[in-house]
């Protein structure tokens, strides 16, 4: 399995988990039907029963005024809840970080 599919996986396997602990949630049923008629990504990821834990990844966003920038992505779950965290880091002297410093100065002269 890829990083991005894992990845997707992992976020299928949230909803799955939800949609046991909340099986009269009618909101997140009507959710899941509406990820499954429009992605047949999400329908065959759904469908496999497949199971995905969530594990660091990079990720790459483009900033119009700075460029492209690399980050650190990780997933930080509460347990025994439905909270999910993203916090994005860089490494520090890298090109990300520097382009992150000039954001700083950019972002006062908006």
């Amino acid at each position: 399995m890829s990083r991005k599919t894992g990845h997707r996986a992992a976020f299928v396997s949230d909803l799955r988990a939800a949609s046991a602990r909340y099986p009269k949630d009618a909101g997140l049923a009507a959710l899941i039907d509406e990820l499954r008629a429009r992605s047949g990504d999400f329908a065959a990821l759904w469908g496999s029963g497949v199971v995905g834990v969530h594990e660091p990844l990079t990720k790459t966003v483009r900033h119009a005024s700075i460029g492209e920038l690399t980050l650190d992505c990780d997933i930080l779950a509460a347990l025994g809840t439905d909270l999910r965290i993203m916090a994005f880091t860089v490494a520090e002297g890298g090109e990300t970080a520097e382009r992150l410093r000039l954001l700083e100065v950019v972002g006062v002269q908006v």
